[in-house]
């Protein structure tokens, strides 16, 4: 065989191997592209409005807010971050779920308009005939809530029938005690006011088993709130000497 013919079958030899591997390039990229395509998106970002909302709209545009936290919760995956823009007012008559592992409360005409929405929970009769306050219940493994810009307005007791006796179901945000879930719960509180009645009976963070990461930013709370951060913690005790919670407060 010839020098020639040698350097031609070569050539041809070379030639087929690099349409060989172009064209597994191209079905490995399409595969690749294919797969991260088919990664679903775990952030949700919604609007709600109590007001003028419905929980049939879409629920991701100003133009078309749901009316329920639950429903944007709910449309969020498990392992997610729900992130809620909150257009009015809400009131709490029975406990909100959180299955989510973010869950973000922005009020966001405090900055569109400077009008602060604020977080009305309501006492309720359970099914257990015990009074509770309706809340953020947290239920899942990773469980963090984050609250900004909104106000929280802590209900008075009277005409309550029963009265109130437990503080953990009487907290605003409170964990699963049935399972003792989460393990750790992580608390954010950033430009909230927390007012609350003279009488108001139970705590803003309720906790059983859980460990609580509780941070505090330009956050104004109550003269005579001592005692009502935790309901697991006493007034005035010094947030260092603690071994469940960590928090930038220095007492509770």
């Amino acid at each position: 065989m010839s020098l020639e013919s040698q350097i031609a079958d070569l050539v041809s030899a070379t030639n087929t191997l690099i349409t060989t591997y172009n064209g597994k390039k191209t079905a490995i990229d399409a595969a690749l592209a294919a797969a991260i395509a088919g990664v679903p998106e775990t952030s949700r970002t919604w609007f709600v409005d109590q007001v003028n909302g419905n929980d049939a709209n879409a629920g991701n545009t100003l133009a078309a807010p749901f009316k329920t936290l639950n429903k944007a919760i709910s449309s969020t995956p498990a392992s997610g971050q729900c992130t809620i823009n909150l257009l009015s007012d809400y009131t709490f008559t029975v406990n909100v779920p959180v299955l989510c592992a973010y869950l973000v409360i922005f009020g966001y005409n405090a900055v569109t308009s400077g009008v602060t929405p604020k977080l009305r929970p309501q006492y309720f009769l359970a099914n257990d005939s015990t009074t509770q306050m309706a809340s953020l219940i947290f239920y899942s493994q990773s469980s963090n809530v984050e609250l900004r810009n909104v106000d929280l307005v802590l209900p008075s007791v009277a005409g309550q029938a029963p009265a109130p006796t437990i503080t953990r179901v009487c907290s605003f945000i409170k964990t699963n005690a049935a399972s003792n879930m989460p393990p750790v719960l992580g608390v954010m509180l950033q430009t909230v006011v927390v007012t609350k009645a003279s009488d108001f009976y139970g705590a803003l963070v309720g906790i059983s088993a859980s460990v609580l990461a509780l941070g505090c930013y330009g956050v104004t709370f109550p003269s005579d709130f001592a005692g009502k951060y935790v309901s697991t913690v006493g007034a005035g005790v010094a947030s260092n000497t603690l071994s469940q919670v960590t928090t930038n407060l220095t007492t509770l």
